[in-house]
């Protein structure tokens, strides 16, 4: 009897163990697959665990301050990157991170000194440049912009999007040659791109080439890109 039940206590603290006794880097990786999954609140729930165990895990703060994004926890997500930055100022992805949060919040200026101090820490990533040009183009900064989606090309020379707002850039500051160029090179990279043919079209028309610029938004309205048909009712139907 005594012999049963010690097993039965052995079995019962090995199921203990398989369920509380995980390390925080298991509890961290765990969390991942789960944010994967897109179950995100089970995903912080791992990160939390992971976190009681080391409150200065900045793997877990920075995947946890992501998880709240996505579930729209925008305050959350700033405060619990702002942790992460605090345990951790060299890495340059709590600053990334929370660079698109604040967009989000509209805190344009405070994304802006997050990707700069990112760049700073991590000059070879593309997504940083192409989210600040999108900042400094919203703001009608073109030169520094298009200064922005150029380099970008260094680390990505095969993104369309990258094109794409490159060539808005080029199309703003008139030159519009260089903007066909890159309209055309997103559209060779991504056939179906709808924006890049309506850019395409705007940038003919510009140049008062009405028969390619309408063929163009033509093609961008079968696309279904907003806006393109408007632009044909403007321009192709005189």
């Amino acid at each position: 009897m005594k012999s049963i039940l010690k097993g039965i206590f052995c079995f019962t603290f090995l199921l203990v163990l398989t369920s509380c006794g995980k390390s925080e880097e298991q509890l961290v990786e765990e969390g991942r697959n789960l944010m994967g999954q897109e179950s995100y609140a089970e995903a912080i729930k791992s990160f939390n665990k992971a976190l009681e165990k080391n409150g200065n895990n900045y793997l877990a703060l920075n995947a946890k301050g992501v998880a709240l994004l996505r579930i729209g926890q925008l305050d959350e997500s700033v405060t619990t990157f702002n942790q992460a930055i605090r345990v951790n100022s060299t890495d340059y992805r709590a600053f990334y991170n929370r660079s698109n949060t604040r967009r989000l919040l509209s805190d344009d200026q405070g994304a802006m000194l997050d990707l700069d101090k990112a760049i700073l820490l991590q000059p070879n990533v593309a997504d940083l440049y192409i989210n600040r040009g999108a900042i400094l183009f919203k703001y009608g900064e073109f030169d520094r912009a298009l200064f922005d989606f150029e380099f970008a090309l260094r680390f990505e020379a095969d993104n369309p999007l990258v094109y794409l707002n490159k060539g808005k850039a080029e199309l703003r500051i008139n030159n519009s040659d260089d903007a066909i160029f890159d309209f055309k090179k997103a559209i060779e990279l991504n056939p179906q791109y709808g924006e890049a043919y309506y850019w395409l079209g705007l940038a003919e028309l510009a140049l008062d080439n009405k028969t390619d610029g309408c063929s163009y938004l033509s093609t961008a309205e079968s696309l279904n890109f907003e806006g393109a048909s408007e632009a044909i009712s403007q321009n192709c139907l005189q």
